[in-house]
């Protein structure tokens, strides 16, 4: 191959020249390419970010809005349940000044026919009436059993029949049913003697009187309670006894 000629040779010479002199141009031209398209990215990514920031700024408001919204709602039910509290222990209050007022009277009421059923068992002493609060009626022993015995006689079942019917008509309030004896052995001791007694006029009670079981209760005394402290007959059957005792029931649990 031969060489080139000297004006091919200069002509090739002067255009290495230029490209070397044109070279630095293309790399700042590259580079300031280079710069604006990561000057746009950043810008961009910028941009995105004050947004968010601004979106949850709002967000932010907005939830400082509904805490506000949920605390004055909280504090306005908690002025209701006050006001409701108050309101319940006025009509509490208001409840209960009726029962109390309307209690003697139907106390009165049930103490007037127990007056006509044991007319005559007050006339003679086998009977007692105490004239208090709460109504207590009190009977002979020998008006219910037999001596020593703790099962009911026929007369004593048709007594507790009629007077417990009038018992149970007084409604929220408990038959306490206590038997006494008069320290006498007869057969069992004061306490099993006075305690099957109780344990039967309750049944009695439950069974033909339909007083509701969990209205009544039975208590076996023996001797240790007496009306009288005097020795003699008449001391000792003063104090065979058995009380019928109506109390206000206790509030259920809640």
């Amino acid at each position: 191959m031969s060489e080139g000629t000297p004006g091919t040779k200069r002509v090739e010479h002067e255009a290495k020249r230029r490209r070397r002199e044109r070279l630095p141009w293309w790399l700042l031209a590259g580079a300031v390419g280079l710069l604006g398209g990561g000057g746009w990215l950043a810008a961009s990514s910028l941009s995105a970010q004050f947004a968010r920031v601004e979106q949850l700024e709002r967000e932010a408001t907005e939830s400082e809005e509904r805490v506000a919204e949920l605390l004055a709602l909280r504090d306005s039910m908690a002025r209701r349940m006050r006001a409701l509290e108050q309101h319940a222990g006025l009509g509490d209050e208001k409840v209960h000044r009726e029962e109390k007022g309307a209690r003697p009277a139907r106390h009165e009421a049930v103490r007037a026919e127990l007056r006509k059923l044991l007319k005559g068992e007050l006339q003679r002493g086998e009977a007692f009436l105490e004239e208090t609060e709460e109504l207590r009626v009190e009977l002979s022993d020998r008006l219910l059993f037999e001596p020593g015995k703790a099962t009911l006689t026929p007369g004593g079942e048709e007594l507790l029949t009629r007077g417990g019917a009038r018992l149970g008509m007084v409604e929220g309030h408990l038959v306490r049913v206590g038997a006494h004896t008069d320290g006498v052995p007869e057969g069992m001791t004061s306490w099993e003697l006075s305690a099957t007694r109780a344990v039967a006029v309750v049944h009695h009670l439950e069974s033909k009187a339909k007083v509701a079981p969990e209205r009544l209760v039975a208590e076996g005394h023996g001797a240790w309670h007496p009306v009288v402290s005097e020795e003699g007959p008449q001391a000792r059957a003063r104090n065979r006894r058995v009380e019928l005792l109506l109390l206000p029931a206790p509030s259920p649990p809640p």
